[in-house]
């Protein structure tokens, strides 16, 4: 089997850690990367909103580069965590887990 996704986008908010509940409490850093589409709509590209997560310590060190707007390629691998809503209906949460981050512009200030 083969699992990779290479997405470039902007952030849609600033990045944020926290940690996964359990034992070793894995430090998480999650962030939306807004991607358009390669095709137009009545003059405009469609925009998907993917959740990225970066787990492990590496993370955390990129929290402070990782601002809203800010333009990033990422590549890594796509899951889909299945849930039970509060009706009890199964929802797929689709998600990109990175392994590598490139920033393609200069971070401001």
């Amino acid at each position: 089997m083969f699992n990779t996704v290479t997405l470039v986008g902007r952030l849609a908010r600033d990045a944020e850690v926290d940690r996964l509940t359990g034992e070793h409490r894995t430090p998480r850093l999650r962030f939306t990367l807004a991607v358009d589409r390669d095709y137009e709509v009545d003059g405009e590209s469609p925009t998907d909103f993917w959740p990225v997560e970066v787990l492990g310590e590496s993370g955390s060190g990129l929290a402070p580069h990782l601002d809203k707007g800010r333009l990033v390629l990422v590549h890594g691998a796509a899951h889909v965590d299945a849930r039970q809503d509060a009706g009890g209906a199964r929802r797929l949460l689709p998600f990109i887990e990175v392994r590598a981050i490139r920033f393609l512009d200069r971070q401001p200030g």
